[in-house]
């Protein structure tokens, strides 16, 4: 009884502070807040969440399978391997464009120590499963070297929303030229794939996953 009472304050810890992370974003989402709303003592959240960026940690992982859903549509779509690579990447950006809380807990997630550490394993596997069939001379060790460099740029690209001189399509440009260009694709192939994505309706793809979010609002 005791074991299933544990995992219901975690549950509802995660619950609420998903929600709130939503509405109000991560960095104005409070442990005094969370606390509130759950009418629990802050010892009791502690307990099973000595910090913020230990639940945003839980957080991401849930965040992160709504990505890797994501890939394995195009995959059994029968997209390019680089298309949904590249696309997965332009999704996460247009979120952020689309809402400043989003950006805010998508900008936590690449900047907490932990959450960064999580992320660039996912995206080391993430990209040896995808990318793996184009580098074969990689192995998971050289995209998670890789993945030190390609998550600090994906970070860069969410830090700033766009502005009339800098528009989406300008960011996605150059976020995804640098991208390509470490994992040493030409710039032909470089140039045809990103001219793909940019006639993708993706704004359509990320109104799905807003929705999907919004869930969990409701």
């Amino acid at each position: 009884m005791a074991h299933r009472e544990n995992n219901s304050t975690q549950q509802a810890i995660i619950n609420t502070a998903t929600k709130q992370f939503l509405v109000n974003g991560f960095r104005n989402t409070s442990a005094k807040m969370i606390c509130r709303e759950l009418d629990i003592s802050p010892g009791n959240l502690t307990f099973w969440y000595p910090t913020k960026a230990d639940i945003l940690l839980e957080f991401t992982k849930k965040i992160m399978s709504y990505h890797e859903r994501f890939i394995e549509y195009n995959k059994n779509k029968g997209e390019e391997n680089i298309y949904t690579y590249c696309l997965e990447i332009v999704v996460q950006i247009a979120l952020c464009e689309e809402r400043e809380n989003i950006r805010d807990i998508y900008y936590s997630m690449y900047s907490e120590p932990c959450t960064m550490a999580y992320l660039k394993d996912w995206t080391a596997q993430k990209n040896l499963n995808i990318l793996g069939s184009y580098l074969q001379d990689w192995d998971l060790k050289r995209f998670r070297r890789a993945a030190n460099v390609t998550c600090c740029i994906e970070r860069s690209a969410l830090a700033e929303p766009c502005t009339e001189d800098y528009t989406l399509d300008d960011k996605i440009l150059l976020t995804l030229t640098c991208l390509l260009k470490i994992y040493d694709f030409e710039k032909s192939e470089r140039e045809r794939i990103i001219n793909k994505i940019l006639a993708t309706d993706y704004h359509k793809i990320k109104t799905e996953m807003l929705k999907e979010l919004d869930k969990y609002i409701s």
